[in-house]
């Protein structure tokens, strides 16, 4: 078999994993006895829609201003420490919002530093959650609007400028509308996160699709089939929730837009912050990051600080760290393998049904961890070697974290490669060198820092997975998120806070990753 087909098919067959635990729910939703999709109708599936609809559109709205507004005050404005202020304002990427929900729930108790806001303990869960979930994603709003403002093209607000148009008229008739794309991105990617959430919305006690499709695998041990099956009715329709978010996404994005072209690679014109708007900046920033890493970190550190017997307790969250880590860097060196395949074929093959590969990869990024759980059981349950070999083990648990964060690594790999031009192979192939041997000789060096992200994104992403972890991990094993979780479930925060301190120090990489793509768009006067 020549190898360019065998690489094609090995990368159809890393998609056909991807995309299995989808059509494994699907299926078992549609074949789904009328009784149950009766007893789903008529106990749970309008509250479900509801509260699950409001968190996502709560959130989503919520960091898309948060974003905004950061993103505006840190790209077109430069002010003495810029830099440290975009650590500030991405700094929540280094905590999951599981982990700050439970603390904040810790520190507003009876007797406890902030029990003076114990009134929002009592306010509705549905809008706890998308506080929480919309502070820890405002972040990943303000990466894409950054990058938004950076790609557009300066001569168009120079015309308008020189026709008399002063600074507010500029932004509603020019950057306002270009930026509606962005703006529709940051919508669509806090919505899907929100309709994934687990950990948060648990926590906070929100009923939404993710809690019931979990608390039905978990706790309906009476009937797995039944269980199976209610699951997966439930997990269809939040599919269905998602295909909507994505749906708004393209519609919104319809319009006209301007970016930056190739014969004006100049940034967009910046103008130095007035000192009031400084310290609203500064503001804002210490807001964000006090409710989110800083309240997770300090109470952590204080409770480590009182832990009885500790050294047991940091002994327990090594092992777990350890036991995790490797699942992690399994999981995140597989997912690089198969994303350089996917992106190889998608943008190298002759043939134009091979792009399909790449959404089609991209989809596990829209599935909550309980559904990947769900589908990939249901998908081994059909096999009975695979059944045999793999049901019960870490190896399960491994694929789930692939299918889930497949497309964060797909996502550096095929955006670092299609910067590389096909020409720098076809002369190393003119010089005698295989296509094997081009790539590794030519396109590997060139792609390795993207392969890097791609890793690092995955390897944090996977220690930090809850609901997949709980699900499939092995018996008696543990990870950093379930220990985390097991101790918050009982309000046992000393025992939890060396886990909770070694999972934030493991996201730094992540965090250094994004600081250094983008710093240098900012400069300071």
């Amino acid at each position: 078999m020549p190898r360019a087909r065998l690489g094609l098919i090995t990368a159809v067959f890393v998609a056909a994993i991807v995309i299995s635990p989808i059509v494994a729910v699907v299926f078992r939703a549609i074949t789904a006895g009328p009784a149950l999709w009766a007893r789903a109708a008529e106990t749970q599936l309008l509250p479900l829609m509801v509260n699950t609809g409001l968190v996502a559109l709560g959130s989503s709205i919520l960091a898309l201003s948060l974003g905004a507004v950061g993103a505006i005050l840190t790209q077109r404005f430069v002010f003495r420490g810029q830099h440290l202020a975009l650590l500030t304002l991405l700094s929540p990427l280094a905590v999951p919002p599981y982990l700050v929900a439970q603390m904040w729930l810790e520190v507003t108790g009876p007797g406890k530093p902030l029990a003076l806001l114990s009134g929002l303990r009592r306010t509705d869960e549905v809008l706890q959650a998308s506080l929480v979930i919309g502070a820890c994603l405002s972040p990943a709003c303000l990466l894409i609007l950054r990058a938004a403002l950076g790609r557009l093209d300066p001569r168009q607000e120079e015309v308008a400028a020189s026709l008399g148009y002063g600074p507010l008229a500029r932004w509603r008739l020019l950057l306002l509308p270009s930026l509606r794309p962005a703006f529709a991105s940051c919508l669509a990617v806090v919505a899907v996160y929100a309709c994934a959430d687990f950990g948060a919305v648990s926590t906070l006690g929100a009923e939404t699709f993710t809690r019931a499709i979990f608390f039905e695998m978990e706790h309906n041990l009476q009937d797995r089939e039944a269980a199976f099956s209610s699951s997966s009715i439930l997990a269809l329709i939040l599919l269905a929730l998602v295909a909507a978010a994505f749906t708004a996404d393209r519609w919104l994005r319809r319009g006209r837009s301007y970016a930056q072209g190739v014969s004006s690679p100049q940034p967009p014109s910046v103008e130095k912050l007035s000192r009031l708007w400084q310290l609203g900046t500064w503001l804002l920033a210490l807001l964000i990051t006090s409710s989110t890493v800083g309240v997770v970190v300090v109470r952590s550190i204080h409770h480590a600080t009182r832990l009885e017997d500790a050294g047991r307790f940091w002994e327990r969250a090594g092992s777990a760290l350890l036991q995790s880590g490797l699942w992690a860097a399994l999981a995140a060196s597989l997912a690089v393998i198969g994303a350089c395949l996917i992106a190889w074929v998608a943008t190298r093959s002759r043939l134009r049904w091979p792009k399909l590969l790449v959404p089609g990869a991209s989809l596990g990024f829209v599935l909550p961890g309980p559904v990947i759980a769900l589908g990939l059981l249901l998908a081994v349950g059909t096999i009975p070697l695979l059944q045999n070999a793999i049901y019960g083990t870490a190896s399960m648990l491994i694929i789930a974290y692939i299918v889930r964060f497949l497309p964060e690594a797909l996502q550096a790999i095929d955006s670092g490669l299609a910067q590389i031009p096909e020409r720098l192979e076809e002369a190393s192939r003119m010089l005698g060198r295989t296509a094997q041997q081009s790539f590794v000789e030519v396109t590997f060096p060139l792609l390795r820092s993207s392969m890097l992200a791609g890793w690092i994104l995955v390897f944090t992403a996977s220690l930090r997975e809850l609901p997949a972890t709980l699900l499939l991990k092995p018996l008696g094993a543990r990870s950093l998120a379930t220990e985390i979780w097991k101790y918050a479930e009982d309000s046992h925060y000393d025992q939890m806070a060396p886990a909770a301190l070694l999972l934030v120090a493991l996201s730094l990489p992540s965090m250094a990753l994004l600081l250094r793509t983008q710093l240098p768009e900012t400069t300071v006067e």
